[in-house]
């Protein structure tokens, strides 16, 4: 094999990868909304609302910041028939940051500020083992900085339109074999980074006495990924490379009551529009080459609440289940992707205007076999631990 198409397979996992970030841990909004699983799109009083649905927080009667962190602990076993060649993936925690700011201008119009991370990738496998050929590192990250402006309509009603920056970064790590003499193998690595642009656009609607009904619409960002492509000895060389990538559109739609004592309490659907990833197309020195990838359209289920314990303390729970883009035929290390559930639980306290809040979560999924384009028998099965924390002043 050239090494031209050796840098087309690289760039390959560097395109999966970043669709790899539908591996979402829904640590993107904050640790009051990871705490109610993010079931909050009808909610109206969440300064993390700057990003779930912009148009519920406007007419907001108090200037409010919030910032933070989320830590996620992925850890996926891979097994075998091929003797002695179990594996399990590096379970390092790693960082997820998250910012919101509100301001509100008059009675109707309010503006926000929402910087984070709906999506990001980050798998470690040894250099040695026996998938090692497919991928050893998978790092991806995509950051969004979003202002919006939401006007309220009528006292029912509200609506907000956001523009988003998105800045993303990816490197990937595997080992070739293609063009050198039997026995030998070389790593390569993969760097890749752009800059795109997107939109969305939110509704918030009072239906009934201590009901309401929240929508958000993300729409898609095109990236043009310049990349570099590194081998290691006995290769030693550089080339570059290319490859675009499209992230997906989302649409919210979620539904609130408060209408007991203390409690609220939240019903979101989430769609999102993974089918524009059907294909990866790679512009390398050696030509283009197209794969079908053949991902679809899912549906994620989210369930939450939040009780009022007294003035200062709140406490949170809630469930989600997500549904997997990625077919029996595509499912790679890099993103082993299975249908999932979460359960978290959380808590927030607050005092003249300052609040601390806490959230912890554990992901499961179904256990999935390699995809059948790859010659590697074998069987994933991935958990996760986020935990996550906060802290807010309003004013």
């Amino acid at each position: 094999m050239k090494t031209g198409t050796r840098i087309g397979l690289a760039i390959g996992l560097l395109t999966g990868a970043a669709h790899g970030a539908g591996f979402q841990l829904y640590t993107e909004g904050s640790t009051e909304a990871l705490g109610q699983a993010g079931a909050i799109s009808g909610r109206d009083d969440l300064t993390s609302l700057a990003w779930y649905n912009p148009a519920a927080l406007a007419g907001a009667d108090k200037t409010a910041i919030m910032g933070g962190i989320a830590m996620a602990q992925i850890n996926t076993d891979f097994t075998t028939p091929i003797p002695d060649s179990d594996e399990s993936m590096s379970d390092e925690w790693r960082m997820i940051p998250h910012l919101y700011a509100v301001l509100p201008v008059t009675r109707e119009w309010t503006l926000m500020l929402s910087v984070n991370a709906p999506y990001g990738l980050v798998t470690e496998w040894s250099d040695d083992w026996v998938g090692r050929q497919i991928a050893t590192l998978s790092d991806l990250k995509a950051v969004y900085v979003t202002p919006s402006v939401a006007y309220r309509v009528t006292d029912a009603l509200s609506l907000s339109l956001g523009a988003s920056a998105v800045m993303a970064e990816a490197e990937l790590g595997s080992v070739t074999t293609n063009g050198l003499p039997s026995g030998m193998e070389a790593s390569q690595t993969v760097t890749g980074d752009d800059l795109g642009y997107g939109f969305s656009a939110s509704a918030h609607l009072d239906v009934a006495e201590g009901w309401a009904v929240g929508a958000r619409y993300q729409s898609r960002v095109s990236l043009e990924l310049a990349g570099i492509v590194e081998f290691g000895a006995p290769i030693n060389g550089r080339l570059d490379a290319g490859a675009d990538l499209t992230l997906p559109s989302t649409v919210n739609l979620g539904v609130a009551n408060t209408s007991i004592n203390n409690l609220s309490l939240g019903v979101d659907l989430v769609w999102t529009e993974w089918s524009t990833y059907d294909q990866i197309a790679i512009e390398t020195s050696a030509g283009d080459t197209v794969a079908a990838k053949d991902w679809k359209d899912v549906w994620s289920f989210r369930v939450g609440g939040e009780y009022a314990l007294g003035e200062n303390w709140k406490l949170r729970a809630g469930y989600v289940w997500d549904q997997s883009p990625v077919p029996e035929t595509t499912r790679t290390p890099e993103l082993p992707g299975t249908d999932r559930q979460m359960l978290m639980a959380g808590a927030g306290w607050v005092w003249n205007g300052i609040g601390i809040d806490v959230a912890y979560a554990y992901l499961w999924a179904d256990k999935g076999d390699m995809g059948t384009i790859y010659p590697l028998p074998g069987e994933f099965e991935t958990t996760t631990h986020l935990v996550s924390v906060s802290g807010r002043y309003a004013f």
